[in-house]
């Protein structure tokens, strides 16, 4: 079988695999195996699935509901107005954002992308051949983009800008004066696409919604943003994302979902209408996140690592240290590699150069943050 180029593919499956070879039992702050279980509710219902649901594809009349229930999820939990006709539902944040791209960017067109963030907007952008302008979050600025960052020739030419705020995967949840200053530099007109999917699990401020972050400038762009239900009810491929933005980019994008990927199944709807209707759920997640985290940030201070403190999602990042348990590594590949095979812990390397990051997950097992606490009980894990 051929061997994948690692530098290449998904983050996450790239580090499954290193742990597949790696062949031992290993302490799993990558993804993390710990899942919260679906609301009672929820589970009652797919006790007591009728069969017809599955097999029968979504109606009109429940995407209808489906779009009433995103539009006042979107105003409980955002205070964001929006209509549904602005709303569309996608299987899947992935999926989402790769029909975003195919659609809307076309080979030579200058995308501007965050990073860090979630990789996959970036990968499907260099895909379609556009030309990708990274746009580096700067730690000392709390991860927010600087104004200037791009001049004012290339910023002229960029059609498509691509945000995720709350980050994955450091946490940070942008402020409205930086995004407006940053949002300044492009033309009236140009596609401002935010991932949203951490967006509920704020907990120092508000949740944060790009429809809100940038009101003051909101009508010189064209706004679309993606929300997810997947990290909130952990329901595997039951769960269902949605887009919501500007009309004119769901009208178009609603030309080509029929070519996009195969009817929902009136299943798919119910479950997600019976998410998008829990607010008690987003309360309790985010508090449950907000602890993990800061019990791990806790550790990793504890093993000698320099942990940001996230104010938003489920990860934390830690700049690379220049040694891990005595050995010297250049950057976070490399550090995830000794981690791994030295210490039997999993970890997602995040290069962003000039900088490198570890990512370490809150969806650890409780053993596993004790053992992984355990590692200094000689000294410091990063010396």
């Amino acid at each position: 079988m051929t061997e994948r180029n690692e530098s290449t593919r998904y983050p996450i499956a790239a580090v499954r695999e290193r742990v597949r070879r790696h062949g031992r039992p290993v302490l799993d702050f990558a993804v993390g195996p710990h899942r919260e279980p679906p609301p009672t509710e929820l589970l009652d219902m797919l006790r007591n699935v009728d069969d017809g649901w599955l097999r029968t594809p979504c109606s009109r009349d429940e995407l209808d509901a489906f779009a009433d229930a995103a539009v006042l999820m979107l105003r409980r939990v955002y205070g964001v107005d929006a209509s549904p006709s602005a709303v569309m539902p996608v299987p899947g944040g992935r999926t989402a954002m790769s029909f975003l791209a195919s659609t809307l960017i076309r080979p030579g067109d200058d995308v501007a992308i965050a990073e860090p963030a979630y990789p996959a907007f970036a990968r499907v952008a260099h895909q379609i051949h556009a030309r990708v302008h990274p746009v580096p979050l700067d730690p000392e600025r709390g991860f927010e983009p600087a104004a200037n960052t791009l001049t004012a020739d290339e910023a002229a030419e960029i059609s498509f800008v691509a945000l995720n705020y709350p980050n994955n995967p450091t946490g940070a949840v942008i402020s409205k004066q930086a995004l407006d200053a940053f949002l300044e530099n492009f033309a009236p007109g140009t596609i401002v696409f935010n991932d949203a999917t951490y967006g509920p699990l704020v907990f120092d401020q508000p949740p944060w919604s790009v429809f809100a972050g940038a009101r003051s400038v909101a009508d010189r762009f064209r706004l679309v943003e993606l929300h997810s239900l997947a990290k909130l009810f952990a329901l595997g491929p039951l769960s269902v994302s949605f887009l919501v933005g500007e009309q004119g980019i769901i009208g178009e994008l609603g030309e080509y979902a029929e070519y996009a990927w195969s009817d929902q199944s009136s299943l798919e709807m119910k479950v997600a209408l019976t998410c998008l209707r829990d607010g008690s759920r987003f309360d309790r997640m985010r508090a449950i996140f907000a602890d993990r985290l800061e019990r791990l940030r806790t550790v990793l201070s504890e093993l000698g690592f320099q942990p940001f403190s996230p104010t938003s999602g489920m990860y934390i990042v830690c700049r690379t240290p220049s040694i891990i348990g005595g050995i010297p590594v250049a950057d976070a590949g490399e550090a995830a590699v000794v981690l791994l095979n030295n210490h039997n812990v999993a970890v997602v390397p995040w290069e962003v150069r000039p900088v490198s990051y570890l990512r370490f997950s809150s969806q650890f097992r409780e053993e596993d943050l004790r053992a992984l606490a355990a590692l200094g009980a000689d000294g410091p894990l990063a010396s």
